[in-house]
């Protein structure tokens, strides 16, 4: 039985009407889910988020959320230069501080102004560093750090915002690389014992305690020897001290697994040497010193005192000339942070010197007298005229009236000294 295309396609109407009619209804299902989204969303932006609370929570552009619960803090570094003190002050914020434009408006501690401000975020378990603005140049905020000590904090001072967090106990373990050791210097006392000074480096902003354990401790000895438990933030120069027998050579300090160590020194002695000890005025005098017990860590310094009024703090040997006679003490001292020592020496200065008087019946005749010191034993006269005479004390007979140079030039244990003086011969 045969058909034509007519009579097919007539037969299959009734299907395709039924096709219709499920394309039509997946269409209405589509278009009434979307209606349903869009009135539980309320036409939320691609920027928001909703959270249990059904509040909003801004997303930034890496897609992380911010913390409500997060608050903000500003630490303030003060400096008191009368007492040499600087504390750490917190003051809690309502919202996120600018470091560029955050400007501190309450009254600073008596006497104290502003070194550094750090600006920090917490989140109720750990405190992070969001920013710092350095008020004095970062080379004076490291020397007051280092010359100054840390003071108890002071009372709590007026904000702008009011308090609304408590301000978060700092951290009880110190972070590795950020507390460091400091060479210690030893010094050996009357007993024999040796007494060691240490100090140490926190790069903290806030105390950190560390017990006593394998990463701190002393050896030789017993563990607990007075080591510090809780270290401040800032440099601490020889801030405690540790004796230990004097027959224990040396002595380790292990500080988050870094080891310093010292040993004994030989105790301060010094002596000096004066080259002449004696001498007639003008005298040019040589002086020395030798020392012992200087180490790198605690080396000697010394002080010469040449007895005219002259102090010194020259090193290595060195000239000094008197210009006067007289009986100078010189003495040396020399000392390092254990202990000194000191030597002294003499300088005699002697003057060689003479007087005359003339003849009142023959005033071309002069009697000279030498009165120089040092009990000199040979005497040279030039009498300005050509003579001269090698007596103690002369009498010379001038042949023309003038003036002359007359100098006497004496020598004996003391060295040589001359002078040399100005006579009127009346006719």
């Amino acid at each position: 039985m045969a058909y034509d295309i007519k009579d097919v396609r007539t037969a299959m109407d009734p299907v395709d009407n039924q096709y219709h009619i499920v394309l039509i209804i997946i269409l209405i299902s589509l278009i009434i889910a979307a209606g349903i989204s869009v009135l539980f969303t309320g036409g939320q932006g691609p920027g928001e988020t909703l959270n249990l609370s059904g509040s909003l929570v801004e997303q930034d552009s890496t897609g992380q959320k911010e913390d409500p619960a997060e608050t903000w803090i500003v630490r303030i570094l003060w400096v008191d230069d009368q007492n040499r003190t600087y504390s750490f002050q917190d003051y809690p914020q309502d919202t996120k501080p600018d470091p560029k434009s955050y400007t501190f408006t309450g009254d600073p501690p008596p006497g104290a102004q502003a070194a550094m401000i750090r600006f920090l975020s917490w989140d109720g378990s750990t405190e992070r560093t969001q920013g710092a603005r350095y008020i004095m140049d970062p080379d004076s905020v490291t020397a007051v750090l280092n010359r100054y000590t840390l003071m108890a904090r002071l009372s709590p001072l007026p904000t702008t915002t009011p308090v609304t967090t408590n301000t978060p106990a700092p951290s009880g373990t110190p972070i590795p690389g950020m507390l460091i050791p400091e060479s210690g210097v030893v010094c050996r006392n009357a007993d024999g014992s040796c007494t060691a000074r240490f100090g140490y480096t926190s790069r903290h902003d806030h105390p950190v305690s560390l017990p006593v354990s394998d990463m701190n401790r002393f050896y030789p000895g017993e563990p607990d020897r007075g080591q510090p438990v809780v270290f401040m933030p800032g440099i601490h120069h020889d801030v405690f001290s540790v004796t230990y027998p004097g027959d224990a050579t040396n002595l380790v300090w292990f500080l988050m697994d870094k080891q310093v160590s010292v040993g004994t020194v030989p105790r301060v002695n010094t002596s000096i040497m004066i080259e002449p000890i004696s001498g007639y005025a003008p005298l040019e005098v040589r002086f020395s010193e030798r020392s012992t017990g200087s180490v790198p860590n605690n080396p000697l310094a010394g002080t010469w005192n040449l007895g005219d009024g002259t102090i010194t703090s020259i090193t290595g040997p060195f000239y000094h000339r008197y210009e006067y006679p007289g009986r100078y003490t010189v003495s040396y001292t020399v000392s390092n942070a254990c202990s000194q020592a000191r030597d002294s020496g003499v300088v005699t200065v002697y003057q060689a010197s003479y007087t005359w008087d003339t003849d009142p019946k023959n005033p071309a005749t002069v009697r000279f007298s030498c009165t120089s010191t040092g009990d000199p034993s040979v005497w040279f006269w030039d009498f300005g005229d050509g003579y001269t005479s090698w007596e103690q004390n002369p009498v010379h007979t001038y042949q023309r009236a003038g003036t002359y140079q007359v100098g006497l030039t004496i020598s004996g244990q003391h060295g040589k000294g001359s002078v040399v003086h100005t006579i009127s011969v009346p006719s």
